[in-house]
C-alpha cells in the first residue's frame, strides 16, 4: 500500500521544493558496517551470510520512513507502507535480478529468499523485475548488489537520465575485511535522493543495519 503525500502540509516541503529542480538531487555515501557477529554465526551454522545482510538492509529500510518515500512517474510524492528488496543473483555467465518480499521474521524471510533464488531458470530475463516495476509505476523496493570479493572505499552509480537519475535507493555491499582492532567490517555504499533522505536518516539507517548484524 502507498499513501499520496500532500506537499502543502508535508514536513519535508522545504527540502522538496529546494531540491526538486536540481539536475540531480541524488547523492552517494560509502561507509563501513561492522558484521563480525553475524559472519561468525553464519560460518558456524552454514547459513547464507548474504541473506543475513540482505535482510538487515531491507529491515532497516522499512524501519526508517525516509527510505520509503518515492517520486511517482507522474511527479507525485508517495510513501509506501512496506518496501521489498531486489538483488542480482548469478545465473550461469549472467545474472537475474530477483525481488524478495520483506518479512519481519528473519527465518521466514530466509525461507522465501531461498525459494525465490532456487526457482531461477536458465534464460530468465535479467531485468524482468525492473521491467515489471516500470509497467506498474511503483518502485516500492531498495536495491542491493553484493560484491563479496571486492573491498572498496568509494562508489559511483549510474544515472537513468538527467533530472531522474534513479527511481529507488541503490546500494552495494563489499568484501568483509578484518581490521587492525580485530573488528570485521564490510564497505557499504548507498545512493539516495536528498529530497527524502538527509544525513541523520542515513546515520539511523546504517546504525540499524549494523545492529542487525552485531546483536
Amino acid at each position: 500500500m502507498k499513501r499520496m503525500i500532500d506537499v502543502a502540509v508535508w514536513d519535508r516541503r522545504g527540502n522538496y521544493e529546494f531540491f526538486r529542480d536540481f539536475a540531480n538531487s541524488w547523492y552517494s555515501v560509502t561507509t563501513e558496517i561492522e558484521c563480525g557477529k553475524a559472519f561468525e554465526e553464519c560460518r558456524r551454522s552454514g547459513e547464507s551470510f548474504f541473506l543475513r545482510y540482505l535482510y538487515a538492509v531491507v529491515k532497516a529500510a522499512n524501519e526508517v520512513e525516509a527510505m520509503r518515500y518515492r517520486k511517482s512517474p507522474t511527479g507525485k510524492i508517495v510513501l509506501f507502507d512496506k518496501v521489498d528488496i531486489i538483488t542480482p543473483i548469478a545465473s550461469g555467465s549472467n545474472f537475474v535480478t530477483v525481488r524478495i518480499p520483506y518479512i519481519s521474521d528473519y527465518g521466514l524471510f530466509r525461507e522465501e529468499a531461498e525459494r525465490i533464488i532456487s526457482s531461477i531458470k536458465p534464460g530468465d530475463d535479467p531485468y524482468g523485475v525492473e521491467k515489471r516495476m516500470i509497467d506498474s509505476g511503483d518502485y516500492d523496493v531498495v536495491h542491493l548488489s553484493a560484491v563479496p570479493g571486492m573491498y572498496f572505499t568509494s562508489m559511483s552509480f549510474t544515472a537513468q537520465s538527467v533530472g531522474t537519475p534513479c527511481t529507488h535507493p541503490l546500494s552495494v555491499m563489499g568484501k568483509a575485511t578484518r581490521h587492525a582492532d580485530g573488528s570485521l567490517k564490510m564497505p557499504y555504499a548507498v545512493y539516495i535522493d536528498h529530497m527524502f533522505v538527509d544525513g541523520a536518516h542515513l546515520m539511523d539507517f546504517f546504525s540499524r543495519i549494523e545492529d542487525s548484524l552485531c546483536r
